[in-house]
């Protein structure tokens, strides 16, 4: 019988989470767009749920007010972006600020017609609901979803999302010199408490193998969802096995959200 060993250090607290708080519900495009071209993610954004355009897009052409500038900007935005959808491939399409500020601010606008519309009410994926069959969860469309209560991305339901972005925190070298200079103190102080832990691995020390990881760019997601009540939240995700560069994640998003005059209801390991 084949038996494998694993020698090494446990991997947990894979995944780790944030949230931003909306205080302008009609600019929230312009929010997610000053959090993006924070200089803290890479200008590369790529739209993981398509579903939400299509019903937008549907909706307006329904019930829109064509006359209306922001209306009749949205809906070339969502024709131009549905136009890229690719049904038998299998990679995400891109899409700019430009787009995503006009689409965000039309739903921010308009969220209560949305709401009642039920525009964005989606029930679980077929995946999902084979993971919850383990799980203690328990979804309900329409309920406020929090996902601070799900341990994996994948488990999240897609209820009340406007937007599903894959994104891309920029390498520590893309930074200002004084948070490259932060960057390099904290892998180099997180390395030297993992090799007085664990010891070197693979003939290199801690150390220099986080002050390489800063040279990697991390994918990170990101979420906007319309709850019931008719306010927004912006939440996402990055996933790291043991989270030991968790404070610079968490340093860049506090950057992004200061760069966007918005506030971070923190980050937080799960």
């Amino acid at each position: 019988m084949l038996r494998a060993r694993w020698q090494g250090y446990e991997i947990d607290s894979s995944e780790a989470a944030y949230e931003v708080s909306v205080p302008q519900p009609e600019q929230m495009g312009t929010l997610v767009r000053n959090f993006l071209t924070s200089g803290y993610f890479t200008r590369s954004y790529s739209l993981l749920f398509e579903e939400p355009f299509v019903r937008l897009r549907d909706f307006i052409k329904e019930k829109g007010d064509l006359s209306d500038k922001l209306t009749a900007q949205t809906l070339k935005h969502l024709e131009g972006q549905i136009a890229k959808f690719d049904p038998e491939g299998y990679r995400a399409s891109r899409i700019g600020v430009k787009a995503i500020e006009s689409i965000l601010n039309y739903v921010g606008v308009h969220r209560q017609e949305l709401l009642d519309a039920q525009v964005f009410r989606f029930e679980l994926t077929p995946d999902q609901e084979e993971m919850y069959e383990d799980f203690d969860y328990e979804f309900e469309p329409g309920k406020k979803v929090n996902e601070e209560d799900f341990y994996s991305e994948e488990e999240i339901p897609l209820d009340g999302v406007v937007l599903y972005l894959g994104c891309n925190f920029v390498t520590a070298s893309q930074l200002g010199p004084k948070e490259q200079k932060e960057a390099r103190r904290i892998a180099r102080r997180v390395g030297k408490e993992m090799d007085s832990f664990e010891g070197p691995m693979f003939d290199d020390s801690w150390s220099d193998l986080l002050l390489r990881d800063l040279e990697s760019s991390m994918p990170v997601s990101l979420r906007v969802r319309l709850n019931p009540d008719a306010t927004f939240t912006v939440a996402g995700r990055w996933m790291e096995d043991g989270q030991f560069m968790f404070e610079y994640y968490d340093f860049l998003l506090e950057g992004a959200a200061k760069e966007a005059g918005v506030k971070m209801e923190g980050a937080y390991p799960l």
